[in-house]
C-alpha cells in the first residue's frame, strides 16, 4: 500500500525554507552562513592538523611551489563533476514528476553545496523544501531524489576505490569483490534508473579524481592515475563515512596519510590534500553561497505572486 502523500514532514519554523514564500519560514536558510561556523571551525582544526602534520614552513613553501596553472584544469574537472551530478539531478526530478524550470533546478542544486556541509549531509534534505517553495511540486518525492543522490554516490565511490585498487598489490580481489558488491545492490534496487544515475555520479567523481591526479603530478611527476583516484576516493569514503559536515577532518587526515604512504613526503603531501579539497568542497561551496541570494529571491517572489 502506497503511504499518504497529503502530509509531509515539516523543518522546524527557523529551518524550513517557506512554502508559501513567507519570509519568516525562508529565515533558516537567510541565516545559513551562521550555520557555516561550524565546518568553518573543523577547516581550521584540518589546515592545523595539516600544518602540524608537515610543519607550518615547509608547508607553506609547498604550497607556494604549486604551479597555479594547474587550476585551471582542475577547478574546470570540479564544474565537469558538478555538471554530471546535476544532470542526475535533473534525471530523478524529472522520473518523479517535479515542474520545476532547469534554472530555479540549478540554484537548488548549488544551494545543496552548502546544505551537504552538515553531519551525514543530512541539510541537504533541505533542498526538497526549496523545491516545492519555488513551485516544483511536493516535498516528499524531492525527498526521494535527494537520497538517490546519496546512494548512488556512496556507489559510485565504492566502485571507484575498487577499480583504484587495481594499482594496489593484491588489488584485483579488492576490485572483483566491490564491483560485485555495487552490482548487485544495482540490481536488488531499481536496475534502470538507479544504473543512471550511478553511470553519471561515477564519471562525475571520476573527474575530480582526474584534477586531484593533476595536483599529485605536480609534486610527483610519475604519480599513477589509477593510484590517484583510489586515494581520492577512499579519502571521500573515509570523509562520507565519519558523518562530519563536508567530511572535514576525515578526509583531510586520510588522503594525506595515503599520499605520505606513497613517500610523497609530509609537506608535499599536505600540500596536495589543501589544494584539493580547495578545488572541490571549498569550491562547491562558494558556488552555493554564490547561488543562495537568488534562490532566496525566488522562494519570495513566488510567494508572492
Amino acid at each position: 500500500a502506497e503511504a499518504d502523500t497529503t502530509a509531509e514532514p515539516a523543518l522546524p519554523a527557523d529551518e524550513a525554507p517557506a512554502a508559501a514564500g513567507s519570509p519568516r519560514r525562508a529565515a533558516g536558510f537567510d541565516r545559513l552562513g551562521r550555520r557555516l561556523l561550524v565546518p568553518a571551525a573543523l577547516a581550521l582544526l584540518a589546515l592545523v592538523g595539516l600544518a602540524l602534520f608537515a610543519d607550518a614552513r615547509q608547508l607553506a613553501a609547498a604550497v607556494a611551489g604549486f604551479d597555479p596553472r594547474l587550476l585551471v584544469p582542475v577547478l574546470a574537472l570540479s564544474l565537469v563533476n558538478y555538471g554530471l551530478r546535476f544532470a542526475r539531478w535533473q534525471l530523478y526530478l524529472g522520473h518523479l514528476g517535479s515542474r520545476l524550470p532547469a534554472g530555479a533546478s540549478l540554484g537548488v542544486f548549488l544551494v545543496g553545496f552548502l546544505l551537504s556541509v552538515t553531519p551525514g549531509k543530512a541539510g541537504e534534505l533541505g533542498k526538497a523544501w526549496l523545491v516545492r517553495a519555488l513551485g516544483g511540486g511536493r516535498a516528499l518525492p524531492a525527498v526521494s531524489a535527494v537520497l538517490a543522490e546519496r546512494v548512488t554516490d556512496l556507489l559510485a565511490v565504492v566502485l571507484l576505490v575498487s577499480l583504484g585498487a587495481l594499482a594496489l598489490p593484491g588489488g584485483g580481489w579488492v576490485c572483483l569483490a566491490g564491483v560485485a558488491a555495487v552490482a548487485a545492490v544495482v540490481l536488488l534496487l531499481s536496475p534502470g534508473l538507479l544504473a543512471a544515475g550511478l553511470a553519471l555520479a561515477a564519471a562525475a567523481w571520476g573527474a575530480e579524481g582526474v584534477g586531484f591526479w593533476l595536483v599529485v603530478g605536480d609534486y610527483a611527476p610519475g604519480a599513477e592515475l589509477a593510484r590517484s583516484v583510489f586515494d581520492y576516493s577512499a579519502s571521500t569514503l573515509a570523509g562520507a563515512l565519519s558523518m562530519l559536515p563536508g567530511g572535514l577532518l576525515a578526509t583531510e587526515g586520510s588522503l594525506a596519510a595515503l599520499l605520505d604512504a606513497q613517500g610523497l613526503g609530509n609537506a608535499a603531501a599536505a600540500s596536495a590534500t589543501l589544494i584539493s579539497r580547495a578545488a572541490t568542497l571549498w569550491f562547491a561551496v562558494a558556488l552555493g553561497l554564490a547561488a543562495l541570494p537568488w534562490v532566496l529571491r525566488a522562494v519570495r517572489r513566488h510567494g508572492t505572486d
